[in-house]
């Protein structure tokens, strides 16, 4: 019998050349491009898998000194998707991307993306937001992209994807290109590390949050200019545990179904084990010489990501 091949990713083109979230419309965008800032905005970045929500919920907890029950669903959107199960276009159309949610949100608000870098509202720059921009070993990334892609499949249509070489193979090849939503991620941290020397920029590693949280909580608290006490710390790192997390998500979850919430999209779907180097066991020796190959190409001169760099113990 033939093996299944299903193509997972989830893409929409704006202004033909950069590749958004399948959650998102053209205008969304354009939207976003145009948005009103705030002076005191924190914006979360990242690349899709990338220890997004973990970042989003760590600055959220330290803006309420870690008291979880302050934080609500309006605290866990990526702004420029629309928080709906199912992306047509007329549900798309009438829902809108979240980030209108967040105009009358009150100060300071935390704004979270995966945008390219061309794309992010044009303000900030004026203004002088703070941004947080989290990466991630690009193998981890495409790993637990695929496999987050097959889930998303199941939120959609109810049937998720099979966890084949095939599938996988077709994934990665269009990650390879490019050709998945927000596009490459070479390109995507090649552009924000630009910024690398900008006060209002602060670069944070998935590794690094996983090594160490309360430096990272700390060195987060000090640069949107919020205090903590050690308890306040300590509330903090617990609320943002992967156990904690995943409760907080369930929870959400749980109001959404008994129309107590606005929530209309699964986000326990986001909260996974986050485990470093579980690529070992996914990439083909062929795909990890052909990854390598373009790694060393593309990134040789971004220090950024330089402990991603190829080594003896990059093989498989």
């Amino acid at each position: 019998m033939a093996e299944e091949v299903v193509d997972v990713k989830k893409i929409t083109t704006y202004k033909d050349k950069y590749y958004i979230n399948k959650y998102s419309l053209p205008e969304f965008i354009q939207e976003l491009e145009d948005m009103e800032v705030r002076e005191d905005d924190t914006f979360v970045v990242t690349y899709p898998k990338s220890g997004t929500h973990w970042m989003q919920e760590v600055v959220n907890l330290i803006l309420v000194d870690g008291h979880a029950s302050k934080l609500f669903a309006s605290n866990r959107r990526v702004i420029e998707a629309a928080d709906i199960a199912s992306p047509t276009p007329e549900l798309l159309a009438a829902s809108g991307p979240t980030l209108r949610q967040m105009k009358n949100a009150p100060s300071p608000r935390v704004l979270t993306t995966h945008i390219q870098y061309p794309l992010l509202p044009k303000q900030i720059r004026e203004k002088g937001c703070k941004v947080i921009y989290v990466y991630r070993h690009p193998k981890d990334v495409i790993t637990s992209y695929f496999n987050f892609n097959r889930k998303l499949l199941k939120v959609e249509c109810g049937k998720e994807a099979p966890d084949t070489p095939a599938n996988f193979a077709m994934f990665f090849s269009d990650a390879m290109e490019g050709k998945i939503a927000y596009g490459s991620w070479m390109d995507h941290v090649l552009q924000y590390s630009k910024e690398k020397d900008n006060e209002n920029y602060l670069f944070v590693s998935f590794e690094a949050m996983k090594a160490d949280l309360r430096r990272v909580v700390m060195d987060v608290a000090s640069f949107i200019g919020h205090s903590l006490d050690g308890e306040a710390v300590k509330r903090v790192i617990q609320a943002a545990s992967i156990e904690s997390m995943r409760a907080a998500f369930a929870k959400e979850k749980e109001e959404a179904q008994k129309g107590n919430s606005n929530r209309k999209f699964d986000t326990t779907i986001f909260v996974n084990k986050g485990k470093v180097g579980q690529w070992q066991s996914r990439f083909t020796t062929e795909q990890n010489k052909y990854f390598d190959k373009l790694f060393e190409e593309k990134m040789k001169d971004c220090d950024l990501v330089k402990d991603y760099r190829p080594n003896e113990d990059s093989s498989v």
